[in-house]
Protein backbone atom coordinates (compact mmCIF):
# COMPACT_ATOMS: atom_id res chain seq x y z
CA UNK A 1 0.00 0.00 0.00
CA UNK A 2 0.83 3.51 -1.08
CA UNK A 3 0.60 6.44 1.25
CA UNK A 4 0.19 10.50 0.51
CA UNK A 5 -0.51 13.08 2.36
CA UNK A 6 -3.59 14.13 3.28
CA UNK A 7 -3.09 17.39 5.13
CA UNK A 8 -1.01 16.36 8.39
CA UNK A 9 -2.14 12.60 7.98
CA UNK A 10 -0.34 9.68 5.89
CA UNK A 11 -3.21 7.98 4.33
CA UNK A 12 -3.74 4.94 1.97
CA UNK A 13 -3.77 6.43 -1.24
CA UNK A 14 -7.22 3.74 -1.27
CA UNK A 15 -9.56 4.19 2.03
CA UNK A 16 -13.09 3.55 2.45
CA UNK A 17 -16.12 4.91 1.61
CA UNK A 18 -19.60 4.14 3.76
CA UNK A 19 -22.32 6.12 1.11
CA UNK A 20 -25.23 3.83 1.41
CA UNK A 21 -22.86 0.28 2.15
CA UNK A 22 -22.80 1.27 5.98
CA UNK A 23 -26.51 2.33 6.18
CA UNK A 24 -27.05 -1.29 7.58
CA UNK A 25 -29.08 -2.29 10.84
CA UNK A 26 -29.74 -6.27 10.55
CA UNK A 27 -27.01 -7.57 13.07
CA UNK A 28 -25.47 -10.18 9.94
CA UNK A 29 -25.16 -6.61 8.22
CA UNK A 30 -23.33 -4.73 10.82
CA UNK A 31 -20.94 -8.32 11.36
CA UNK A 32 -20.49 -7.95 7.36
CA UNK A 33 -19.41 -4.45 8.00
CA UNK A 34 -16.91 -5.41 10.98
CA UNK A 35 -15.18 -8.08 8.29
CA UNK A 36 -15.08 -4.95 5.73
CA UNK A 37 -12.98 -3.12 8.60
CA UNK A 38 -11.07 -5.75 9.50
CA UNK A 39 -9.84 -6.25 5.79
CA UNK A 40 -9.09 -2.87 5.19
CA UNK A 41 -6.64 -3.14 7.93
CA UNK A 42 -5.48 -6.43 7.12
CA UNK A 43 -4.84 -4.49 3.36
CA UNK A 44 -2.83 -1.42 4.76
CA UNK A 45 -6.11 0.63 4.24
CA UNK A 46 -6.25 3.39 7.42
CA UNK A 47 -8.72 5.72 5.91
CA UNK A 48 -12.46 5.58 6.67
CA UNK A 49 -14.90 8.12 5.53
CA UNK A 50 -18.41 8.51 6.78
CA UNK A 51 -21.35 11.50 7.26
CA UNK A 52 -24.07 12.22 9.08
CA UNK A 53 -26.06 12.13 6.18
CA UNK A 54 -25.73 8.64 5.47
CA UNK A 55 -28.65 7.24 7.49
CA UNK A 56 -26.71 4.40 10.17
CA UNK A 57 -23.18 4.55 8.96
CA UNK A 58 -21.69 6.34 11.57
CA UNK A 59 -23.63 4.83 14.05
CA UNK A 60 -22.77 0.99 12.56
CA UNK A 61 -18.93 2.62 12.29
CA UNK A 62 -18.99 3.35 16.17
CA UNK A 63 -20.21 -0.15 16.77
CA UNK A 64 -17.64 -2.12 14.97
CA UNK A 65 -14.57 -0.26 15.32
CA UNK A 66 -14.62 1.45 18.64
CA UNK A 67 -12.51 -1.01 19.81
CA UNK A 68 -9.94 -0.27 17.24
CA UNK A 69 -9.95 3.39 16.49
CA UNK A 70 -6.17 4.15 16.76
CA UNK A 71 -5.53 1.87 13.86
CA UNK A 72 -7.34 4.14 10.90
CA UNK A 73 -7.96 7.72 10.15
CA UNK A 74 -11.62 8.78 10.61
CA UNK A 75 -13.34 11.29 8.38
CA UNK A 76 -16.85 12.54 8.57
CA UNK A 77 -19.72 15.46 7.44
CA UNK A 78 -21.73 18.09 8.76
CA UNK A 79 -24.60 18.44 6.76
CA UNK A 80 -27.99 20.48 7.72
CA UNK A 81 -28.89 24.13 8.06
CA UNK A 82 -28.41 26.44 10.58
CA UNK A 83 -25.45 27.27 13.59
CA UNK A 84 -27.16 25.36 16.96
CA UNK A 85 -28.38 22.53 14.65
CA UNK A 86 -25.23 21.98 12.62
CA UNK A 87 -23.49 21.82 16.63
CA UNK A 88 -26.00 19.33 17.65
CA UNK A 89 -25.44 17.10 14.50
CA UNK A 90 -21.58 17.43 14.95
CA UNK A 91 -21.90 16.31 18.69
CA UNK A 92 -24.16 13.80 18.02
CA UNK A 93 -21.18 12.20 15.04
CA UNK A 94 -18.74 12.51 18.33
CA UNK A 95 -21.16 10.64 20.32
CA UNK A 96 -22.28 7.54 17.31
CA UNK A 97 -18.76 7.38 16.65
CA UNK A 98 -17.63 6.33 20.39
CA UNK A 99 -14.99 8.90 20.17
CA UNK A 100 -13.17 11.93 21.73
CA UNK A 101 -11.38 12.78 18.61
CA UNK A 102 -12.23 13.08 15.01
CA UNK A 103 -9.18 13.32 12.30
CA UNK A 104 -11.34 15.03 9.33
CA UNK A 105 -14.73 17.01 9.74
CA UNK A 106 -15.93 18.46 6.45
CA UNK A 107 -18.87 20.22 5.61
CA UNK A 108 -21.24 18.14 3.29
CA UNK A 109 -21.78 19.58 -0.31
CA UNK A 110 -21.06 22.77 1.05
CA UNK A 111 -24.47 22.88 2.98
CA UNK A 112 -24.71 26.07 4.79
CA UNK A 113 -21.01 26.00 4.80
CA UNK A 114 -20.62 29.79 5.78
CA UNK A 115 -22.30 28.81 9.42
CA UNK A 116 -20.21 25.48 9.62
CA UNK A 117 -16.83 26.33 9.10
CA UNK A 118 -16.23 28.35 11.95
CA UNK A 119 -17.69 25.63 13.91
CA UNK A 120 -14.79 23.28 12.65
CA UNK A 121 -12.29 25.74 12.72
CA UNK A 122 -12.93 26.11 16.56
CA UNK A 123 -12.89 22.40 17.09
CA UNK A 124 -9.73 22.09 15.55
CA UNK A 125 -8.64 24.97 17.43
CA UNK A 126 -10.04 22.98 20.68
CA UNK A 127 -7.84 20.17 19.05
CA UNK A 128 -11.07 17.60 18.90
CA UNK A 129 -10.72 17.61 15.55
CA UNK A 130 -7.40 17.20 13.17
CA UNK A 131 -8.86 19.16 9.95
CA UNK A 132 -11.41 21.07 8.26
CA UNK A 133 -12.65 20.07 5.03
CA UNK A 134 -15.45 20.58 2.38
CA UNK A 135 -17.22 18.33 -0.25
CA UNK A 136 -19.22 19.50 -3.06
CA UNK A 137 -20.62 17.25 -6.04
CA UNK A 138 -20.84 19.75 -8.78
CA UNK A 139 -18.60 22.27 -10.73
CA UNK A 140 -20.49 24.94 -10.03
CA UNK A 141 -19.29 24.70 -6.33
CA UNK A 142 -15.34 24.67 -7.38
CA UNK A 143 -14.78 28.52 -7.52
CA UNK A 144 -16.17 28.90 -3.89
CA UNK A 145 -13.96 25.92 -3.06
CA UNK A 146 -10.91 27.59 -4.64
CA UNK A 147 -11.65 30.91 -3.21
CA UNK A 148 -11.39 28.73 0.65
CA UNK A 149 -8.40 26.81 -0.65
CA UNK A 150 -6.52 30.08 -1.08
CA UNK A 151 -8.33 31.68 2.10
CA UNK A 152 -6.27 28.68 4.17
CA UNK A 153 -9.52 27.93 5.51
CA UNK A 154 -9.95 24.24 4.32
CA UNK A 155 -7.25 21.38 5.05
CA UNK A 156 -8.61 19.34 2.03
CA UNK A 157 -11.27 18.73 -0.33
CA UNK A 158 -13.41 16.08 -1.40
CA UNK A 159 -14.55 15.72 -4.81
CA UNK A 160 -15.99 13.36 -7.37
CA UNK A 161 -13.11 12.06 -9.85
CA UNK A 162 -13.21 9.39 -12.34
CA UNK A 163 -12.14 8.33 -15.85
CA UNK A 164 -15.28 10.23 -17.36
CA UNK A 165 -15.97 12.32 -14.65
CA UNK A 166 -12.91 14.86 -15.01
CA UNK A 167 -14.59 18.88 -14.28
CA UNK A 168 -11.95 19.14 -11.60
CA UNK A 169 -8.37 18.52 -13.82
CA UNK A 170 -8.29 21.86 -15.11
CA UNK A 171 -8.16 24.17 -11.78
CA UNK A 172 -9.25 22.58 -8.70
CA UNK A 173 -6.41 19.88 -9.00
CA UNK A 174 -3.82 22.40 -10.14
CA UNK A 175 -4.14 24.19 -7.13
CA UNK A 176 -4.89 21.91 -4.83
CA UNK A 177 -1.17 20.85 -5.97
CA UNK A 178 0.14 24.09 -5.32
CA UNK A 179 -1.03 24.84 -2.23
CA UNK A 180 -0.47 21.57 -0.82
CA UNK A 181 -4.66 20.58 0.06
CA UNK A 182 -5.14 17.22 0.49
CA UNK A 183 -7.67 15.57 -2.02
CA UNK A 184 -10.40 12.96 -1.17
CA UNK A 185 -12.03 11.46 -4.13
CA UNK A 186 -15.37 9.98 -4.10
CA UNK A 187 -17.27 8.16 -7.48
CA UNK A 188 -13.76 6.55 -8.43
CA UNK A 189 -15.99 4.18 -9.82
CA UNK A 190 -19.27 6.15 -10.68
CA UNK A 191 -21.13 4.50 -7.64
CA UNK A 192 -20.02 1.22 -9.57
CA UNK A 193 -21.84 2.42 -12.59
CA UNK A 194 -18.81 2.71 -14.74
CA UNK A 195 -18.31 -1.32 -13.68
CA UNK A 196 -21.49 -2.57 -14.15
CA UNK A 197 -22.57 -0.61 -16.81
CA UNK A 198 -20.15 -1.94 -19.63
CA UNK A 199 -21.28 -2.72 -23.32
CA UNK A 200 -18.43 -4.85 -23.98
CA UNK A 201 -15.39 -6.03 -21.78
CA UNK A 202 -12.22 -3.99 -21.71
CA UNK A 203 -8.76 -5.58 -22.65
CA UNK A 204 -6.83 -5.58 -19.46
CA UNK A 205 -3.91 -7.02 -21.35
CA UNK A 206 -1.59 -4.25 -21.34
CA UNK A 207 -2.30 -3.42 -17.53
CA UNK A 208 -1.49 -7.10 -16.03
CA UNK A 209 2.02 -6.06 -15.46
CA UNK A 210 0.86 -3.36 -12.77
CA UNK A 211 -0.87 -5.99 -11.19
CA UNK A 212 -4.33 -5.04 -12.70
CA UNK A 213 -6.40 -8.02 -12.87
CA UNK A 214 -9.86 -6.82 -12.92
CA UNK A 215 -11.65 -3.21 -14.06
CA UNK A 216 -12.83 -1.70 -10.90
CA UNK A 217 -8.36 -2.27 -10.17
CA UNK A 218 -7.95 0.04 -13.55
CA UNK A 219 -10.13 2.79 -13.07
CA UNK A 220 -9.06 3.07 -9.20
CA UNK A 221 -5.33 2.67 -10.55
CA UNK A 222 -6.77 5.54 -13.15
CA UNK A 223 -7.73 7.77 -10.40
CA UNK A 224 -4.70 7.42 -7.83
CA UNK A 225 -1.92 7.42 -10.48
CA UNK A 226 -2.86 11.69 -10.65
CA UNK A 227 -0.09 12.35 -8.05
CA UNK A 228 -2.42 15.33 -6.99
CA UNK A 229 -4.67 12.85 -5.71
CA UNK A 230 -4.43 12.06 -1.33
CA UNK A 231 -6.66 9.29 -1.38
CA UNK A 232 -9.78 7.54 -3.38
CA UNK A 233 -12.50 6.21 -1.08
CA UNK A 234 -14.93 3.57 -3.23
CA UNK A 235 -17.31 2.04 -1.62
CA UNK A 236 -18.45 -1.81 -1.21
CA UNK A 237 -20.22 -4.13 0.95
CA UNK A 238 -18.49 -7.06 -0.06
CA UNK A 239 -15.24 -7.64 2.31
CA UNK A 240 -14.12 -9.66 -0.40
CA UNK A 241 -14.05 -6.40 -2.51
CA UNK A 242 -11.05 -4.89 -0.08
CA UNK A 243 -8.11 -6.49 -1.03
CA UNK A 244 -8.72 -6.81 -4.73
CA UNK A 245 -9.06 -2.61 -4.39
CA UNK A 246 -6.25 -2.20 -2.43
CA UNK A 247 -4.03 -4.45 -5.08
CA UNK A 248 -5.22 -0.85 -7.14
CA UNK A 249 -1.93 0.85 -4.91
CA UNK A 250 0.74 -1.44 -6.87
CA UNK A 251 -0.56 0.40 -9.64
CA UNK A 252 0.02 4.13 -8.19
CA UNK A 253 2.53 5.16 -10.86
CA UNK A 254 0.81 4.10 -13.98
CA UNK A 255 2.38 5.91 -16.91
CA UNK A 256 0.57 8.43 -18.50
CA UNK A 257 -0.14 6.21 -21.92
CA UNK A 258 -1.66 3.61 -19.53
CA UNK A 259 -3.81 6.27 -18.13
CA UNK A 260 -4.77 7.31 -21.73
CA UNK A 261 -5.27 3.67 -22.66
CA UNK A 262 -7.59 3.32 -19.53
CA UNK A 263 -9.55 6.51 -20.45
CA UNK A 264 -9.82 5.28 -24.59
CA UNK A 265 -11.35 1.84 -23.09
CA UNK A 266 -13.79 3.33 -21.02
CA UNK A 267 -14.80 5.44 -24.02
CA UNK A 268 -15.24 1.94 -26.41
CA UNK A 269 -16.95 0.14 -23.42
CA UNK A 270 -19.15 2.39 -21.94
Amino acid sequence: MEYRKLGNLDVSVIGLGTLRTFDVADDAEVAVRGQIVDNCLDNGVNLIDTAAWYGNAEQVLGEIAWHIRDEFYLATKVRIEGKEAGEAQIARSFELLKTDYIDLFQVHNMIDWQTHLPTLERLKGEERIGMVGVSAMVPDAYPTIMDLMRQGRVDTVQIPYNVINRSVEDELLPLAEELGTGILVMEPLQKGRWVLELKQQPDLTPLRGYGINTWAQALLAWVISDSRVSSAIPTTSRPERIPENAQAADASELPQELRDYIRSEAERCL
